[in-house]
């Protein structure tokens, strides 16, 4: 959790990096304002099955994914009738894709004007159990999974349901999610990450309380991002415009001081420094220089959207008005 800009959804970004490099199986969800949220958590599935289609056939690490994919796909047919099969379909074409005599009989049949959210009948339950069976599937074929959830502050009940399901009843020791046996040897396992912003929820919010309620079962930890101190951001100035500390110490601070320590804003200010030339490489001297005074009394906005804002007035009026 964190202000908006602090670094979140970059920290998660870096963790979905790294496993996919240790090949995990990884989904990932983004919600938003306008998105329905079943939506969003049936892209993330769709995301998934459209990688492993992708797959090349030639090197024996996509040979072996390919097949755990498969695997997956049978998993989820043995444990869902038809209905649910044509459902699933709907939401998640990628994964019609793996039974195409078998769902091109539906692939025309939402046509009527009728959202598939309607037609699933008792829809939330009914698709939660449905996106149950996926997400026991996955984690059945011996690869460690992580899904990823971010800006939480915009999901609503039905993807807490799903979280919760994930949190509270999986069990890593007994491994209840396993429907089978699989000679991989990079072991399995369930790593659920997500984030929200601290400042657009209320401590009595409904996210909240799931959140208090998941911690009880003692498998959440919660990381509060905190604003970069002086120190971070005269690390981060250094290395970035290649001078000993001692140099950017007094312009660290300055930045520091006038961004919050807020990552996003940093980076924001710092780029407007060099757009004005208040922060420029001198030829002469081969070094970055600049004038405390000036970028003192340099002023910054409060807000993400009036720093895009601002940012977006200095573009040349031909890409403006495109």
């Amino acid at each position: 959790s964190g202000y908006a800009g602090c670094g979140k959804s970059s920290l998660l970004n870096f963790l979905i990096g790294s496993c996919e490099k240790d090949n995990w199986f990884v989904l990932s969800c983004k919600f938003d304002k306008q998105a329905a949220e079943h939506m969003v958590l049936a892209r993330a599935f769709d995301n998934f099955f459209g990688k492993w289609h992708d797959l090349g056939k030639n090197a024996d690490r996509d040979q072996l994914m390919h097949k755990s994919f498969l695997r997956v796909s049978r998993l989820i047919m043995s444990a869902v009738d038809d209905e649910g099969f044509d459902q699933l379909c709907r939401f998640i074409p990628n994964f019609a894709r793996a039974f195409p005599p078998l769902s091109r009989k539906i692939r025309f049949q939402d046509q009527d004007g009728i959202s598939s959210m309607d037609k699933v009948g008792s829809a939330g339950k009914q698709l939660l159990s449905l996106f149950n069976v996926v997400l026991k599937s996955i984690c059945s074929v011996g690869y460690p999974v992580l899904f990823t959830f971010d800006d939480l502050q915009w999901s609503q009940s039905f993807a807490m349901e799903v979280i919760k399901e994930l949190v509270v009843n999986y069990d890593h020791d007994t491994a209840p999610y396993s429907l089978g046996k699989s000679n991989n040897n990079t072991g399995q396992g369930l790593f659920v990450a997500g984030t929200y912003r601290s400042n657009e929820v209320e401590d009595g919010s409904d996210l909240i309380r799931n959140i208090q309620y998941m911690n009880e079962s003692k498998k959440v930890n919660i990381l509060n991002i905190v604003e970069l101190k002086k120190a971070d951001v005269t690390q981060l100035i250094s290395v970035k415009l290649c001078l000993p500390l001692r140099y950017t110490q007094e312009l660290a601070g300055l930045v520091q001081r006038k961004t919050r320590g807020n990552p996003f804003f940093i980076a924001q200010f710092l780029r407007t420094l060099i757009q004005t030339h208040t922060l420029q490489f001198s030829v002469k001297s081969r070094r970055w220089e600049w004038d405390i005074d000036v970028v003192d009394m340099q002023m910054i906005t409060d807000g993400v959207a009036e720093l895009l804002a601002s940012t977006f007035s200095r573009l040349p009026s031909e890409l403006m008005q495109t």
